[in-house]
């Protein structure tokens, strides 16, 4: 699809633009100018310019959602998420850690509103300058609200945009026209703000210790638990009679007792503990597990979530068809006799699911079995667009559907381990994992019933077990390649899936869905810089010298990391490569430098550090490696021995073209950081072993207080320094060039010249 035409609907309607939606405590900042949200008139953003702590009251801008798609698209404004607060900000002043999490937000102004009581009053009464200094009396306390109650008024205001509510109706008294504390009142507040080492959580508001809720006799408190469990019996009795029966229990306990010592309780009382019984025991227990487990157990709509990327579920699916791993192009030409040849394999599908709209914003298919480097891509594909994919794969219509999920929920396999929830943390999404029953995450299966129709058009079809296959010749009917799959999944999900009528959105389409969805606004996607971030490899300790930063033979220097280094020196840092472009690479400010180098905010935390001459532009890193002999050995070895080193898995055989791909930033590597580790490894030892690293002893001897002596010497031979080293296997630059083979059993060695 060319540039900057908009993508059209099936219905032959251009699409409208991306709509925003931003809460007012985001900074959007624009050439380096920052913004405060104000609201939002149909497409159209007001904003207020910000600089340092001061807002332009009286000055606003406008963006439109096309206005600002553009901005974005060109790299020239930035979103960060929640960086202005209103009461929470007031309150962390000072290193005050308290947890107010459980509060609501006019909880939270009401908080920061006696804080700042308090405050006032412990500076007046502490500098000695004062013409009067109040002390902690309630004539004083009085007299101090008096003068300052039209001053906190007004900060009320200033601070959050509106004025503290009228104060309480009491007979006989004129009410107050906002809410200000009477002396007694703030006395209390002093006492618990000092007593509570000056923290916020000593004025948060305790209603739930109101009034006396102990006035249950324990005696009879002890009775009534016992027999309130009882009301959960297969007996299935009344609450009449559970009172009944604990007015025996206590009258057979008062004939021992004086009138005075006697215990007594009220139906009332006897009810109230029943109803706090368990609802899942009580039906348990005067129903059966089986009715507990149905009625309990999430089925049906499940969660029912309004907002678009609200609650996304992701899992993996083994698909139900074998696939040939070749080109199409390749499989045409091959004799009967060859095709045999190639090898079969069943793909695993990680598909992720907008739980509101039941779009699919995120997709990864491999040849690999499941694990981290197969489910951090899909998560990757559901924050970028994927129209031009699917324009390249033949689809008619538009696979717009990205952004910030809110909430990805996953089962807790291996493959959404630690390295996943990385991924999640850098770009702010929340990882659930729910129960190991699949209909906690009923969405996602359900999609995957409906995927297997897909299977069912195409021979080679795998079935559910070895009963239902029999005698069908599976692997040996299989015909389509890995690439023709992957585009027929494609058009399956953009032009079948997308529009057709489903019964969970009450016979809308999920693409309608989306589109109304989204007219609320999405959610800003995450910049390249986090994407890079959250999803590139991570390289320790490398160090900077005046050549820059040197990896796999590529080194990358630039005017800020020339600064870092005159800052850093010899210290080693941490560098991110994005495995898909190795034309730049992330490196890690330390902490104590940020703000220290020439040109870089200090809310920067990493530097983009282009390839010196753009060697490494537009080369991916499983292209670099298997370009040299030492990797493809290696490969190759580790394949023998049946350990899959994963340097990348389908991309060679997919006919969509590299470079559309690329543009719609799907990435398709799965090499992860362990694979890396061991392959740096394996190339350092080669090179140290190549050139004559390695310092053999000029003489063998045994020494003294050392088990054994030498009996014999060996015919080898040390090279002396004077002597010329026997030349390398490997050229000076550490590659050699790689000659085509047939394609052998391996499918992740790429023995070719073809990347």
């Amino acid at each position: 699809m060319a540039r900057g035409v908009k993508p059209i609907d099936p219905a032959g309607v251009v699409r409208r633009e991306r709509s925003h939606k931003f809460g007012r405590h985001d900074r959007l900042v624009i050439d380096g100018q920052s913004f405060r949200a104000d609201r939002k008139v149909k497409d159209t953003h007001v904003l207020q310019p910000v600089t340092g702590d001061l807002i332009a009251e009286d000055y606003f801008i406008t963006k439109t959602d096309g206005e600002i798609n553009a901005l974005i698209g060109a790299k020239r404004m930035r979103i960060d998420e929640g960086y202005y607060s209103k009461a929470i900000g007031i309150l962390r002043v000072g290193f005050d850690n308290s947890d107010l999490s459980d509060l609501s937000d006019e909880e939270h102004r009401t908080v920061a509103w006696k804080k700042e009581w308090c405050v006032r009053f412990l500076n007046a009464a502490a500098y000695p300058e004062n013409s009067w200094r109040p002390c902690r009396t309630i004539p004083d306390c009085t007299r101090f609200v008096t003068e300052n109650r039209d001053r906190m008024d007004r900060w009320f205001l200033d601070k959050f945009g509106v004025r503290r509510r009228p104060g309480r109706r009491l007979r006989g008294e004129v009410r107050k026209a906002f809410d200000y504390p009477s002396g007694a009142t703030l006395k209390v507040w002093l006492r618990l703000f000092i007593a509570g080492h000056c923290r916020m959580e000593s004025l948060s508001p305790h209603y739930s210790n109101c009034g006396n809720r102990n006035q249950l006799d324990p005696r009879a408190a002890e009775v009534i638990a016992i027999e309130a469990q009882k009301f959960a019996s297969t007996l299935k009795p009344k609450m009449a009679d559970i009172c009944q029966n604990i007015e025996s229990v206590l009258d057979k306990k008062n004939k021992k007792l004086p009138e005075h010592q006697q215990i007594y309780a009220s139906d009332n009382a006897v009810r109230r503990r029943i109803h706090l019984l368990d609802p899942f025991m009580v039906d348990a227990g005067r129903k059966g597990t089986d009715y507990a487990l149905r009625k309990y157990t999430p089925v049906g709509m499940g969660l029912r979530v309004t907002t678009a990327l609200g609650r996304v579920e992701m899992d993996d699916w083994e698909v139900d068809l074998h696939t040939l791993i070749e080109k199409s192009s390749v499989w045409k030409r091959l004799k009967p006799k060859h095709r045999k040849l190639v090898p079969r394999v069943r793909l695993t599908l990680t598909g992720a699911i907008d739980c509101a709209s039941r779009c699919i914003p995120g997709l990864n298919l491999s040849v690999n079995s499941p694990s981290t480097a197969t489910a951090k891509p899909a998560l990757r594909s559901i924050m970028v667009d994927k129209t031009e994919l699917a324009t390249a794969a033949g689809a008619k219509a538009s696979w717009h559907m990205h952004g910030r999920p809110g909430e990805v929920a996953t089962d807790a396999g291996p493959e959404f381990g630690n390295e996943f929830d990385d991924a999640a943390t850098h770009v702010n999404i929340t990882h659930t994992t729910p129960e190991q029953d699949p209909r906690k995450r009923g969405t996602i299966e359900a999609f995957f019933r409906t995927f297997k129709r897909l299977c069912r058009y195409f021979a080679g079809r795998a079935f559910a077990n070895v009963v239902e296959k029999g005698d069908y010749p599976a692997e040996e009917l299989a015909a389509l390649t890995v690439g023709e799959f992957y585009r027929a999944v494609i058009v399956f999900i953009v032009d079948y899936y997308h529009l057709r009528p489903h019964r969970g959105l009450e016979g809308r389409t999920p693409y309608n869905k989306w589109l109304e969805l989204e007219k609320e606004g999405l959610p800003p996607a995450p910049s390249d810089e986090q994407l890079a971030i959250a999803f590139g490899l991570p390289r320790k300790q490398r160090s900077i010298s005046k050549h820059g930063i040197e990896f796999i033979g590529i080194s990358y220097n630039s005017n800020e990391l020339s600064g870092l280094y005159k800052l850093n020196g010899s210290k080693k840092v941490d560098i991110i490569v994005e495995p898909e472009d190795l034309g730049y690479v992330f490196v890690k400010i330390p902490k104590q430098f940020r703000g220290r180098i020439k040109g870089v905010p200090e809310d920067r935390h990493y530097l983009k550090v282009h390839s010196v001459g753009g060697i490494g532009q537009g080369k991916s890193l499983a292209t670099v490696l298997l370009a040299k002999k030492a990797v493809r050995d290696l490969v190759k070895k580790e394949a023998e021995a049946g350990r899959l080193i994963r340097i990348e898995a389908h991309r060679r055989f997919l006919d969509l073209a590299e470079d559309v791909r690329k543009r719609a930033g799907i990435p398709t590597h799965e090499i992860t950081a362990k694979t890396l580790d061991l392959i740096e490894h394996r190339v350092d030892f080669s090179a140290r072993a190549a050139f004559g690293s390695i310092d053999y002893g000029t003489e063998e001897r045994a020494e003294r207080g050392t088990l054994g002596s030498v009996v014999s010497r060996s015919t080898r031979r040390r090279v002396e320094s004077n002597q010329q080293s026997p030349p390398s296997p490997i050229s000076q630059d550490g590659e050699a060039e790689a000659k085509p083979k047939p394609f052998g059993g391996s499918m992740n060695l790429d023995d070719g010249e073809d990347q």
